[in-house]
């Protein structure tokens, strides 16, 4: 009977502005999403190294989480390790850095399909595999239409882009995409929230990767122009690492995780629009198949996420 209340007590209205929200915020997520697809790919092509784009994502957003590390360090008491690796590995500088060498090779608009959008397939095949979570029949056949996707892409790079070497960034995206797909499965189930995970990961790596790229990589940042310095510190530190983690955050509370994480589906093709008009990159018609066919399944998947 309390619980009717309290629903009667939402008056559409409010439902309306709270969902009205989060739809906004799940829209602001995927363009910072694919902004950075974008911004990445343009700095690894030009001024900036893999390296480079690794160490400011993580130097600037370690510096500006360590306090929020500092104060939900009880939470991760406890904690498997093995939970605590997979969460530093699969977003950390593992992670970065085999997507910013993947975009050396690749356009955008395949890292927005082959990384961001089967990450949702990734999470339901390893929660499958690891914890039990029953995939049904519809949710395979969203599975099949991603991998078609993958090889319409994968297929067109290792026929017609040989030379070069777009197969390379495909699979590295891919390892990427499997990598935060473990970090979300780990996160998931340490009990740890969004804020401290994202907060772990990037103290950690940072901690880790600066003195990799001090000692033993080659960087390019002094030789860099200041705009494109500036441009991927807030690309790399703030926008993807704080500003899309708090956004999709409130996405999910006021959408849902199942709603919210149709936002992934949106990336590939928002990606590939952005692409033609900020770094005139010009999909073909394979990617093109590939982008429609991996929404297609990644929506199929989503929306038939099991109830718990």
């Amino acid at each position: 009977m309390a619980h009717l209340q309290h629903s009667a007590s939402v008056t559409p209205t409010a439902w309306l502005s709270a969902t009205g929200v989060g739809v906004a915020c799940g829209l602001m997520t995927a363009l910072i999403w694919s902004t950075w697809a974008i911004a990445t790919r343009h700095a690894v092509t030009s001024s900036l190294g893999p390296g480079d784009v690794t160490f400011l994502r993580f130097a600037v957003s370690g510096l500006l989480l360590l306090p929020v590390l500092w104060l939900g360090r009880h939470q991760l008491r406890g904690v498997r390790p093995l939970l605590l690796l997979a969460m530093v590995t699969g977003a950390g500088a593992p992670f970065m850095l085999s997507t910013s060498t993947g975009m050396q090779f690749a356009p955008a608009s395949h890292v927005a399909t082959l990384m961001i959008g089967t990450m949702p397939v990734f999470v339901a095949i390893l929660s499958s595999t690891l914890y039990g979570q029953h995939l049904s029949r519809t949710q395979v056949y969203g599975m099949v239409l991603v991998l078609m996707g993958i090889v319409f892409i994968g297929g067109h790079s290792v026929v017609f882009n040989r030379q070069a070497g777009e197969w390379r960034g495909d699979a590295l995206f891919l390892f990427a995409g499997f990598l935060f797909a473990a970090y979300t499965v780990a996160q998931r189930n340490s009990g740890v929230s969004p804020w401290v995970a994202t907060a772990l990961v990037n103290v950690v790596s940072a901690a880790v990767f600066t003195p990799v790229y001090l000692l033993w990589m080659t960087p390019k940042l002094a030789q860099a122009p200041m705009q494109e310095v500036i441009t991927q510190v807030a690309a790399q530190g703030i926008a993807v690492s704080i500003l899309a983690l708090w956004l999709f955050s409130e996405a999910v509370k006021r959408l849902g995780a199942t709603r919210a994480a149709v936002i992934g589906a949106l990336c590939p093709a928002l990606t590939a629009v952005l692409g033609i008009f900020l770094i005139r990159e010009i999909p073909s018609i394979a990617t093109l198949a590939g982008v429609t066919a991996v929404m297609l399944g990644v929506l199929t998947v989503v929306f038939n996420q099991p109830r718990t």
